[in-house]
């Protein structure tokens, strides 16, 4: 559990060029709703506040966006909310993970209090468009921006940053893995 001071906020990954998919994945519908409003209804019951992380461009409506920060693609969404929220830890979600439950999500919250960073490992390797990012880990991904490394799955090999990498066994519970984590790159991911 975070500790009683610690603020976690909600952050949909909604602001990615979409080249593969030819079209904006976050519009895309599933199951009625847009793959943005369905990540941040799932990421809503789980934290006080929630916001998109799509350029500043409104996505869904009733939920604010944030711009980017200095980079580019999920570490620049991710600097952004990270600006808009000082001080706080992120629990990040990707729009086109449309199968994820927010079990899971409530999960992976309590894995570890004093973990910089929380990362689940899928069986296609590490999920770093889902996951914990507390401010000592943020911090460490400015630095590494600032040097030109965008890489968010590169932030588990820094020095100093107490990381958890969440194997299979222990959110295989939460469904299939193969199906969990299956993102909607191009089109033909769609359905």
């Amino acid at each position: 559990m975070m500790s009683p001071a610690e603020s976690i906020v909600g952050v949909v990954l909604a602001g990615g060029a979409s080249r593969r998919m030819g079209r904006d994945k976050a519009t895309l519908l599933f199951e009625g709703e847009t793959l943005a409003a369905r990540a941040a209804r799932k990421l809503a019951p789980v934290v006080a506040t929630v916001v998109i992380a799509d350029r500043n461009r409104g996505t869904v409506p009733g939920f604010p966006s944030v711009e980017d920060g200095p980079g580019a693609g999920p570490a620049a969404a991710l600097l952004g909310a990270a600006a808009a929220h000082p001080g706080a830890a992120l629990l990040v979600l990707a729009c086109d993970l449309p199968h994820l439950p927010v079990e899971l999500l409530r999960a992976l919250l309590k894995l570890d209090p004093e973990a910089d960073l929380i990362l689940p490992r899928s069986p296609r390797g590490l999920e770093p468009l889902c996951g914990l990012y507390r401010p000592r880990a943020l911090a460490a991904l400015a630095e590494r921006v600032a040097g030109g490394e965008l890489a968010l799955h590169s932030l588990v090999e820094r020095e100093g940053l107490r990381t958890v990498l969440w194997a299979g066994d222990g959110w295989a519970d939460y469904g299939d893995p193969g199906e969990v984590f299956a993102n909607w790159n191009g089109p033909g991911d769609v359905g």
